[in-house]
């Protein structure tokens, strides 16, 4: 067995972390595709998600998290397919939309493909959102699933495990994962879980993702090009450094405090060291932006905090702690300060949105 490792804002007006842009418009785009696919006009469907279409012509535009998960509930809806997140993996031209999905498709072996995935990724998402475990003779790619409402989570859940599981038999054909492990329960159309994965699928596990045979690592596929896979690398290069050189200090420690895995998200010096500098000259550079880093640290907890509370079966106690604070009093005070309302009138209002 592997290794086990363990939405609509409020009426208040956004924070700044809030309106944090980290995802690419190439997932609308998909999402977009999906919905077509589906039988939704594009038109009708930016029009009921008050989404600019001029937007999802900008090919450097970038949304955020919440509304990117805004606009899949809206698919969901239109489409009356709760399980719209599996059949978007399953139908999904990645490569029309994704540097790292053409370099995927000719990567020479799966191992190849998994560290082109890994590396490349964060041009759609702006993180890392897999990892490779390796444990005797099985291999698991744990999907880093974002924080999130439970249908939210589940859909991104539904899409990055089938892709996965696609990219496995993309190279080698006959190849069956031995587990398809989903961290939520088991929803009310599990039938079609079942019917793509074949009842290799668990819930409520202890991770999102896929396990399966190791020595498919060194599987060789028959599309693979290197001499274009190294000129889609120095495309995906340059862009990893444009996205580096856009992006400002205030949102580098944004991202780095609103990473699931961060520890010691108040402590100044952990995030200079994350962030490659040291902390005197991340206040300089935050200072250079007009913000402070208490300033950052805070709307980027308030972020992160109305992520944690709109997962359903979180309780505000859990999301305290989650979050770094020694007790849920402390984490009540904080809350109303950032948003002026109490984390159960935050979560109350959210569950009336819907």
């Amino acid at each position: 067995m592997p290794v086990r490792e363990s939405r609509p804002e409020p009426p208040e007006a956004p924070s700044a972390a809030a309106t944090h842009k980290i995802l690419s418009i190439f997932l609308v785009r998909a999402l977009i595709e999906a919905a077509e696919l589906a039988g939704l006009r594009r038109e009708a469907f930016l029009e009921a998600a008050g989404f600019d279409p001029a937007r999802v012509e900008r090919r450097e535009e970038r949304i955020t998290l919440e509304e990117y998960d805004a606009l899949t509930e809206v698919a969901r809806r239109l489409t009356n397919d709760p399980a719209m997140g599996l059949h978007m993996g399953q139908t999904l031209n990645a490569t029309a939309h994704s540097l790292a999905a053409h370099l995927v498709a000719h990567a020479k072996t799966l191992r190849d493909a998994i560290d082109n995935l890994t590396r490349y990724h964060r041009i759609l998402t702006g993180r890392t959102y897999i990892r490779l475990i390796e444990n005797g003779e099985s291999a698991t790619l744990v999907a880093d699933i974002a924080p999130g409402s439970l249908a939210s989570r589940r859909f991104r859940a539904e899409v990055a495990v089938t892709g996965l599981s696609r990219m496995l038999r993309y190279f080698a054909r006959d190849a069956r994962p031995q587990l398809v492990a989903f961290q939520h329960a088991a929803p009310d159309y599990a039938a079609e879980y079942r019917a793509i994965f074949e009842g290799d699928e668990r819930f409520s596990q202890a991770f999102t993702g896929v396990v399966f045979d190791r020595a498919h690592m060194t599987a060789v596929q028959l599309n693979a090009d290197e001499p274009f896979a190294a000129a889609l690398r120095f495309q995906a290069e340059k862009e990893l450094a444009r996205l580096a050189q856009s992006t400002s200090y205030a949102d580098r420690l944004r991202e780095h405090i609103l990473d699931p895995k961060t520890t010691n998200r108040r402590d100044m010096a952990f995030a200079a060291r994350r962030l490659g500098m040291s902390a005197r000259s991340l206040r300089r550079k935050l200072q250079l932006e007009g913000l402070s880093y208490t300033d950052v640290v805070d709307e980027a907890l308030a972020t992160l905090a109305k992520r944690l509370l709109a997962d359903e079966q979180r309780t505000i106690e859990q999301t305290a702690y989650d979050l770094g604070f020694s007790a849920p009093s402390a984490f009540h005070k904080a809350f109303k300060r950032w948003t002026g309302v109490t984390p159960s009138d935050f979560r109350r209002r959210q569950g009336e949105a819907f």
